[in-house]
């Protein structure tokens, strides 16, 4: 009977790291693909509008994203969250309830802000900034802030139904190619920064509408009409500390933007913002195991499986270590011809860039630590955390910008990622007494050390080649013996896990035994 029990529960360990690793995997390439084409619009805008157009529109957009986040009230995870309780429940009439709740309460305060924001764009823009020309560009960015917060709402949905490859179409894949097209068009017609946000907003418009059929797909609309259990009490006690503390998050995100644009020339924040544009590759796996990872640590931690929990934590933890390193190894040696690609203008982000890189690569280091502290309950912790990663951001801004200017703002972001956390990582230990960390680790920390040394051997013969082909044959050298050191350590068994169904969905003579 033991073991049986014992075999179940590896079985269904081994379940959830499959699933980890084909919804990370899906998450990732929707991440992957959005990041080229932000990329490619990130040249494209810069080049267009230069660095302080540029910086003017970054501005807006900031803002803009504050104000959405604001508009949400934190049911993006609680919708993930209750609906994943609720299909293990097989309760119909509660989902109904969770996606009336956190679509309608989120739209009409998203409503309220826009109108807010649309007022007050000449206090923001006169009063608070002294940049007159940011005016009309927040009076038009208003429009986004309630399709913004029913985008976000509408993906919570299908984030807890655990289709994440519905994401990836919308928001991932249309939502981006739409603005890039619509951007290159109205900017070249002449309408400059406003082109661009006017851009954005039809993208916008176009992906709710594609969110709303996969919603209507996963459960019609219809029965929602019929069947609902609605306690709004209940999402209420969750996402409110939930929303202080995503408020307080996006705010503390965007704390050294704002403080940059306020003390320095917009330029500044042009540079800063593509300096950003570049350090977010490092971010891609770590956000996407984080989405898949919602849901599953909702229902593993609500069945009271922590051991469970606690391998599927590593195995995330370890995963985003082993993408991250060699991002963060290309980009501290290739800073500046990553950054020549926008122009010339922004070569003088180069320190900055490689500051932002290595807080990408501890972040990605600490796992889905901020994930675990907020999905199993522990919201007002949660809060505690935001609020606390607020005002050390705020000090660490007010302290190293005007100082040391973009410089000084990439300090106090990666200062605070790293103290945030780390106060995770505690808190977890205290709650749960798992950590992310064993031995498995140093494979990928061997293997970025052989690959950095190897790069510092052959950098004389580097310098010889042109600015691109210098990048280019030195981030394949990287990674090419990265890679190679890894496969030579040879793979966990977790790794050899999903490569073996990976292998087995798509052999040939694997094929020939299924039919």
């Amino acid at each position: 009977m033991q073991l049986t029990t014992t075999n179940d529960a590896r079985q269904a360990s081994e379940d959830n790291i499959l699933v980890a690793a084909r919804g990370g995997g899906i998450a990732f390439t929707g991440n992957l693909f959005v990041y080229l084409l932000r990329f490619a619009f990130g040249i494209v805008i810069t080049r267009l509008l230069g660095a302080e157009l540029f910086g003017y529109y970054s501005l807006g957009m900031v803002l803009a994203d504050v104000a959405g986040t604001m508009a949400l009230l934190g049911f993006g995870s609680g919708i993930a969250r209750f609906i994943a309780i609720a299909i293990t429940q097989k309760d119909n009439a509660r989902i109904g309830g969770v996606i009336q709740i956190g679509l309608i309460i989120p739209g009409i305060a998203g409503l309220v802000l826009g109108a807010g924001t649309y007022l007050g764009a000449d206090l923001i823009a006169y009063q608070i900034y002294n940049k007159p020309e940011l005016a009309p560009i927040l009076r038009l960015i208003s429009i986004a802030i309630p399709l913004f917060a029913l985008m976000v709402g509408l993906e919570a949905v299908t984030q807890g139904f655990k289709r994440m490859e519905y994401k990836v179409y919308s928001e991932d894949i249309s939502l981006n190619v739409l603005k890039l097209i619509l951007t290159v068009g109205l900017i070249g017609a002449g309408l400059g920064v406003r082109g661009a946000i006017g851009a954005y907003i039809i993208a916008l418009a176009a992906t709710v509408g594609m969110l709303f059929a996969f919603v209507n797909r996963l459960f019609p609309f219809r029965q929602l009409r019929l069947m609902a259990k609605r306690n709004v009490r209940e999402m209420f006690h969750f996402t409110l500390p939930v929303y202080i503390s995503q408020l307080v998050n996006e705010f503390s995100g965007s704390i050294s933007t704002l403080i940059l644009g306020f003390f320095g020339a917009v330029s500044g924040v042009g540079v800063f913002t593509a300096a950003l544009r570049i350090s977010a590759i490092g971010t891609l796996f770590h956000t996407s195991l984080m989405r898949i990872a919602s849901p599953m640590i909702a229902d593993l931690h609500n069945q009271g499986k922590i051991d469970q929990l606690h391998r599927v934590y590593q195995t995330m933890t370890r995963w985003g270590m082993t993408f991250n390193l060699p991002i963060f190894l290309t980009t501290v040696f290739f800073s500046q011809p990553l950054l020549s690609i926008f122009g010339d203008d922004f070569i003088s982000g180069s320190s900055g860039l490689i500051v932002l890189a290595f807080a990408a690569l501890f972040n990605a280091s600490t796992g889905v630590c901020g994930t675990i502290v907020t999905m199993t309950g522990h919201s007002r912790v949660s809060l505690m955390n935001s609020l606390i990663s607020l005002v050390t951001g705020i000090g660490l801004s007010l302290l190293t910008i005007p100082k040391w200017g973009l410089v000084g703002a990439a300090a106090a972001s990666a200062l605070g990622v790293i103290l945030m956390n780390l106060l995770r990582l505690s808190e977890i230990y205290y709650f749960f007494r798992i950590w992310p960390y064993n031995i498995r680790f140093l494979k990928p920390i061997t293997a970025a050390l052989v690959a950095a040394t190897a790069i510092l051997l052959a950098s004389p013969w580097l310098e010889r080649l042109a600015t691109l082909w210098q990048f280019l044959a030195g981030a394949a050298l990287l990674w090419t013996i990265y890679i190679g050191t890894i496969v030579l350590l040879k793979f966990d068994p977790e790794d050899r896990l999903v490569l073996g169904r990976f292998w087995a969905r798509f052999s040939p003579r694997a094929n020939e035994h299924s039919r």
